[in-house]
């Protein structure tokens, strides 16, 4: 129920934005509106939890009450605009023309339709169904959103995981409010899928202004919705798409504040600035070409008086947004952004720490090695080795940790977090190249010129990750309007040729996403293909004989090490009738119900650590509901999955929280905050025989990688290294 008043304040100030909105053509006013209630509604967001946070009033009640007032404040003021003509609320019935798709062609009609019922409602679904198991989420996206609501305040806490602490923090606001007002995680996805859908109007609205008209913004769309990077971000809990979405909004806006003066589009411009660089410091590098660009071409135009009226909004927006955080990491730190090095906090470094043009290549070579691999591993391998020779050409060793922070490899990987975005990229290249010499208006030579200079400033300035497909966010969504830039000024071919191929292959990427498959595609395609294996190995004696039972006549029985060989390789109709035995024999269980509809919430927990799955799975019953559980771990990792599987709500009896952390955290104000427990968890079994007092044990539960403590009574102890 709580959820309903953010829908609704949503939808208050869209409706606001969308009738007073002076815009002639319906679909840019409903982009635009869209954009617009996003941004309020996340500066409101900002509003609640930092008030809240100087009261420790973090929590369900406090963010009913805002909320609540919240909607009937903006409900009131719909209604009151209404009555006195300011608005007239009829001129929402030219949505249902939009709906309808009236004004597209037939073509444009099917494809939009196609996109809705096979992208854009099974992300939606994804979103609100999949239980958040990114890897980094668990660790600190969503530990720290717990941790805040056991505290009632943002400040810094105790903590065996930093990154919860000095990252940025801005897409975790808001998913905070979803989580206060829901009582669970199950409304976390939406975030990043509203930035998705906010993006989708922004990269469209870009391209508008580049004089594209409906085939060519179209497919601007669709290059950006088939990153195969955006569609895994779409449903997950990272912040990536979050942070592109106001970046995607400030370009925008720069835009049309160049067309004329306007105080909501410059405060929205600087505003969407300030959220996407607090949400992820990267996209401040990817901004610097364009804020340069704007701030020249503003001076140009507006002269000197609002030049300077630009950059004070742009500063104090920018002070408003991040002192309360810069403090906080200041205080503690000794630096607002991260730890330094030679103090005890001493964390990753991301910048790179030399800089040089040989080392700007090398990088920008690397990033885009991110990019090129395919499912061919001779391919990769003769890429990978090829990009190693050239940098032995260039004196620059590839793995420099002054440059790097993990080792380069060309691969491919079908993983939520560093998915290549490979048949873009070709693209975004070959049209870069073509851009610049092509006589196509300058104001698009320039937009791309600042989109690949902030590439290359990215490149510049930051560590060599494997992850940075998620990172690059910015350069392919700006590239995505510059393809079809290039693709609908200059060749003038209809759009459907690019947007079909582009559809069709990105759409594994919407159902078969490993950490949460809509269809088991791994087992969907072996059962087509009749792929069978070319040995079955037993986990125990049980399951050897029930493999014997059905499958003596085409494997050997018995097999050395507990495995059996294939006696022959069949033709395909009889390695169906294989595959069906096997099947039926529960050899396929596993990626059979690989889906996240087969499969329980707690088990999807896990989906991107699946041994820590089946080592609480032996623990969690010897939990009860309502005790606390103190975590004691020796690795610096985050405890969200374990508490996520116990009872993943919100308010509840028994909690979760650190009770091994460095001495130098014990000073915080939340470090004092009482928290007595009942059961340790810990990974690590010699921390119990050092530190618990043997007598008050009750029991020790082990597992292969954990190991959990029943205490005799409670203990409110800390352990401090």
């Amino acid at each position: 129920m709580g959820i309903c008043l953010l829908l609704i304040s949503f939808a208050c100030i869209f409706a606001i934005f969308f009738l007073r909105s002076s815009e002639a053509g319906v679909y840019t006013n409903l982009r635009r509106s869209f954009i617009f209630s996003v941004i309020a509604n996340a500066g409101k967001k900002k509003i609640y939890n930092e008030t809240a946070s100087l009261f420790n009033a973090i929590n369900t009640t406090s963010a009913l009450v805002f909320w609540a007032i919240e909607a009937l404040g903006v409900s009131g003021l719909v209604y009151y605009l209404h009555q006195s003509g300011k608005i007239d609320l009829k001129r929402l019935n030219a949505l249902k023309g939009a709906f309808r798709l009236a004004g597209f062609g037939t073509t444009h009609q099917i494809l939009i339709a196609a996109v809705a019922l096979l992208y854009m409602l099974p992300l939606l679904f994804l979103a609100f169904y999949a239980a958040p198991n990114n890897f980094d989420s668990h660790m600190y996206h969503l530990n720290r959103i717990l941790i805040w609501i056991y505290n009632g305040n943002l400040d810094h806490f105790p903590t065996m995981h930093l990154q919860q602490l000095y990252l940025n923090v801005f897409a975790e606001y808001l998913v905070l409010d979803t989580v206060l007002l829901s009582g669970s995680d199950q409304f976390a996805g939406l975030i990043q899928f509203s930035a998705f859908i906010g993006s989708i109007c922004g990269i469209g609205l870009i391209a508008r202004k580049f004089g594209l008209g409906k085939d060519g913004q179209l497919l601007a769309t669709i290059c950006f919705l088939t990153l195969p990077i955006v569609l895994f971000e779409s449903t997950s809990t990272q912040v990536d798409l979050c942070a592109c979405f106001f970046f995607i909004s400030f370009v925008y806006f720069g835009f049309e504040l160049l067309e004329k003066k306007s105080v909501l589009a410059l405060v929205v411009m600087m505003q969407s600035l300030a959220f996407g660089g607090f949400s992820k410091y990267t996209i401040l590098i990817f901004a610097i070409p364009f804020v340069l660009y704007f701030g020249v071409r503003i001076l140009l135009q507006y002269r000197f008086a609002y030049a300077v009226k630009v950059l004070v909004v742009a500063l104090g927006l920018m002070a408003i947004t991040f002192s309360p955080f810069f403090c906080r990491n200041y205080t503690l730190f000794g630096h607002v952004m991260s730890p330094l090095q030679n103090t005890p906090f001493a964390s990753e470094e991301l910048p790179a720490k030399k800089h040089s043009p040989v080392y700007t290549l090398s990088n920008v070579i690397k990033n885009a090695g991110l990019n090129i691999g395919l499912p061919i591993t001779s391919f990769n391998q003769a890429l990978d080795s090829k990009i190693r020779a050239f940098h032995e050409t260039i004196g620059v060793s590839i793995d420099d940790a002054d440059l790097s922070i993990d080792p380069f490899s060309v691969k491919y990987s079908v993983h939520e977090d560093m998915i290549p975005n490979t048949i873009h990229f070709w693209l975004i290249a070959g049209m870069g190249i073509l851009l610049f010499f092509l006589p196509l208006k300058q104001d698009v030579k320039w937009f791309w010129a600042c989109s690949a200079l902030g590439f290359l400033l990215f490149c510049t300035l930051m560590k060599f990750q494997l992850w940075s497909t998620r990172t690059q966010m910015p350069l392919f969504a700006m590239g995505a309007v510059m393809i079809a830039c290039v693709y609908s000024l200059k060749f003038r071919w209809k759009a459907v040729f690019l947007i079909i191929p582009l559809l069709l292959s990105s759409l594994p990427f919407v159902y078969g996403n490993p950490s949460k498959e809509l269809v088991s595609i791994n087992f969907v395609t072996r059962k087509a293909l009749g792929h069978i294996p070319i040995a079955i190995c037993e986990s125990s004696a049980e399951v050897g004989k029930v493999y014997e039972k059905y499958l003596s006549g085409y494997y050997v029985f018995p097999g050395k090490d507990n495995c059996h060989p294939l006696k022959r390789w069949p033709d395909y109709v009889e390695r169906t009738k294989v595959f069906a035995l096997l099947e039926k024999a529960g050899y396929y269980d596993q990626d059979r119900t690989s889906n996240i509809l087969s499969m329980n919430r707690d088990r999807a927990y896990f989906l991107s650590n699946p041994d820590n799955y089946l080592s609480f799975k032996q623990l969690s019953p010897h939990i009860p509901a309502d005790r606390n559980v103190g975590v004691m771990f020796r690795r610096n990792v985050g405890y969200y999955y374990f508490w996520s599987a116990t009872d993943n709500k919100v308010q509840r009896p028994g909690q979760m929280d650190y009770i091994r952390y460095m001495k130098e955290l014990a000073p915080l104000k939340n470090a004092k905050r009482k928290f007595c427990y009942d059961y340790i968890l810990t990974d690590d079994p010699t921390l119990i025989e050092s530190l618990i007092p043997k007598e008050n044990i009750a029991h020790v539960y082990s597992s292969e990688l954990l190991h959990l403590v029943e205490l005799r009574k409670s203990s409110c102890e800390k352990y401090l290294f």
